[in-house]
């Protein structure tokens, strides 16, 4: 019989309603049962693409015994923590606190007035590897709330109190922050070898990268040596898919190889970004092949059919862990001719035992394709044409393998990112099906995870929106939105983009510059959680302050832009001494830093008549610009303040440059405007 998942659109909770546990899921009614009966809380918080949280559910959520148990002595509460991540910020820091580590599944036993006393990640079910059993867990933490009940609530009220603690703003003790420093720390700590930062699991860092690129747009030699190394390092394959494109969550060991097969929607669309500006800046083709075949992949697993994309696809395969993704030594022969399978034998590491499990092999190239060409002496075109073909013929077998599964919700602040990506691709590659599914995901996302009041839900499922919006939610969509007004100008996406602002700063502000991650009427929560540091995918406060440099330049508004300044200030000691955790702040930091320019563009006519001035700006990757357009036809409102005051020059399609909010002298003709732009590659 299902228990009280039994409703929910998630497909991590739907996964769990069969289960003899008697899940209720974080609502009014298991919060209330607990505090009437007065029975601790067994939370357990976990994903759909989690590996270890499949297990744990086998082992032990599947057992009857340990249902009963759970049953008769807890009230058991399931979370997906991609749909709630201000409780899964706030119970990880308990988890942390209490065991040095965490993870997922999280594990967490709270009082019925939901503060944590005990917790952990994984629990298998016989007692191994220094780990306590689930079921010796569970009779612990009874006995203990049962016989030591004064105890337990001094000890939860204590880490209560410390969670709080972590969520304290930071107090800056340096104004301005030495960018070069933090190249410098970047470059020492780098691995040479196989590239990244630390030791296994390694992890792409997109915020970091990105950072690193705009040091190299702006003529830091070592920052671009870091960006094509690692690039590179990471898209040799393993990690990154050789055979359908796009990039695993991250990588087992510490040279790309083994990855964690999980594909999730947050590192493929920024991952994508940060190849194409790669490209931008280091004029290396492989990456703006990798950035377009990283969409396309979206495109052809993670999109539905109606816009927006969906969560992730899982870590297993039906058939074993990596098994989707793997071939044997035969399985490659007979898929390839003699001459094709001896040229991938030279230009990967195959082997008969196989380089991951079972004979298994992942695919990963030996060396970077222009030196795999010079050592094969034939040209770097016709590797690569080699290896589309016989990665193709590999594609095709591997597609008539069952699939992994996929968490079919949409998140409101995933497919931000995703709009971004693909804006960004689609402008600067001229592909117009990007820009098409930039739209269609953009107008999926305001009509099916925005309610009438203009307020953004976090997921959607089902045909169902959940769950209420959090600041990363609404930041991520912001800046997706100022990305989307770049393509078609249009001013009533810029008026949704005013909105959501306003409305970001209404639901979410602090007592001081920053941002909770929830919203000031979310119920439930011991503490609104602050979150500065970046996860997988940048913190809310991060993108806000994006948000804020995006706005004072687009309403030529000076106080949107300090705010910005004085965000990022205070972070100056924690992304200096802490690069690889506070990476976008580091960007946010260099975009204030630089001079930005304004662009201003008006016709008397249509706004196809622009496409000259249009082609010239996407040519090139340009993070310090800010563009706006208008007809002088157009009776529309919602335009940005930045277009107040400007007229067409004798009629003529007009260019206004400005820095500063000043204006320089107009420019009517596309050679001039070209030279007068910033960096013109």
């Amino acid at each position: 019989m299902p228990n009280h998942l039994v409703g929910e659109t998630s497909p991590y909770l739907r996964q769990h309603m069969d289960n003899p546990v008697d899940w209720y899921p974080w609502n009014d009614e298991a919060l209330k049962k607990a505090r009437e009966e007065q029975k601790p809380i067994f939370l357990s918080i976990g994903y759909a693409a989690c590996h270890w949280c499949h297990v744990m559910a086998h082992e032990s959520f599947e057992n009857v015994e340990i249902a009963d148990f759970l049953n008769e002595h807890f009230v058991s509460i399931k979370v997906d923590r991609e749909e709630r991540p201000d409780l899964d910020d706030i119970y990880m820091q308990a988890v942390v606190m209490l065991t040095s580590r965490g993870g997922w599944p999280m594990s967490v036993f709270l009082t019925p007035g939901l503060k944590p006393f005990y917790g952990g990640s994984y629990f298998p079910p016989i007692s191994a590897h220094g780990l306590p059993s689930f079921f010796q867990v569970l009779e612990s933490v009874l006995n203990a709330w049962e016989n030591k009940k004064t105890a337990v609530e001094k000890n939860a009220s204590a880490i209560t109190n410390a969670i709080e603690s972590q969520f304290t703003p930071p107090q800056a003790s340096i104004t301005q922050i030495d960018l070069e420093a933090v190249v410098s720390r970047l470059t020492e700590n780098y691995d040479w070898e196989y590239g990244g930062w630390g030791n296994a699991p390694k992890f792409p860092i997109p915020s970091v990268v990105e950072f690193l690129i705009q040091c190299a747009y702006h003529g830091d030699q070592r920052a671009s040596t870091l960006v094509e190394n690692l690039l590179y390092k990471m898209s040799q394959g393993g990690m990154y898919d050789l055979i359908g494109g796009g990039f695993h969550r991250y990588s087992t060991d510490d040279r790309w190889l083994v990855p964690h097969f999980e594909k999730m929607l947050y590192d493929n669309a920024q991952l994508a970004s940060v190849y194409l500006h790669g490209y931008a800046v280091t004029n290396n083709p492989q990456f703006k092949q990798i950035a377009v075949e990283t969409l396309e992949f979206l495109q052809r697993k993670l999109a539905h059919p109606k816009g927006g994309f969906y969560a992730s696809l899982d870590a297993d395969s039906p058939d074993g862990e990596g098994s989707y993704y793997t071939f044997t030594i035969q399985a490659l022969r007979n898929a390839l001719t003699p001459s094709q399978f001896d040229l991938l034998e030279q230009v990967t590491s195959i082997s008969q035992e196989g380089n991951f499990s079972s004979q298994s092999n992942i695919l990963q190239l030996k060396d970077d394709p222009v030196s795999l060409a010079r050592s094969l002496d034939i040209s770097s075109d016709d590797l690569q044409q080699n290896l589309n073909h016989f990665f193709s013929e590999l594609f095709s077998i591997r597609s008539e393998r069952i699939p992994p599964s996929c968490d079919e919700k949409i998140i409101t602040a995933w497919n931000g990112l995703v709009i971004k990506a693909f804006a960004e691709v689609g402008l600067l590659l001229d592909r117009l099906d990007f820009l098409d599914t930039a739209r269609k995901t953009t107008r999926f996302i305001l009509n099916k995870l925005m309610d009438s009041p203009g307020n953004l839900k976090r997921s959607w499922n089902d045909d169902i929106a959940n769950q209420p919006g959090t600041l990363v939610d609404y930041a991520a969509m912001i800046l997706a939105l100022g990305k989307m007004y770049e393509v078609d100008f249009d001013p009533s996406i810029f008026q949704m983009l005013r909105s959501l602002f306003q409305m970001m700063q209404k639901l979410f502000s602090g007592e001081g510059l920053f941002y909770y991650d929830s919203s000031f009427n979310t119920p439930h929560l011991i503490t609104r959680p602050q979150h500065l540091q970046d996860n997988p995918i940048p913190s809310g406060n991060a993108l806000a302050a994006h948000a804020h440099w995006l706005m004072g330049n687009y309403e030529y508004e000076p106080q949107q832009l300090d705010r910005a300044k004085q965000m990022a200030a205070q972070m100056n000691d924690l992304a200096s001494n802490h690069p690889t955790s506070f990476g976008y702040w580091l960007s946010i930091a260099i975009r204030i830093e630089q001079t930005n320019q304004q662009i201003v563009l008006i016709t008397a006519n249509n706004l196809d008549s622009l496409n000259p001035f249009f082609r010239t700006y996407r040519s090139t990757y340009r993070p310090n610009t800010i563009i706006a357009a208008k007809s002088t036809r157009s009776r529309k409102f919602g335009y940005p303040n930045m277009l107040d005051n400007h007229q067409p020059v004798n009629v003529k399609n007009t260019a206004y440059i400005c820095e500063a909010f000043t204006c320089k002298a107009p420019i009517t003709d596309v050679e001039t405007f070209n030279n007068k732009l910033f960096l013109n590659q």
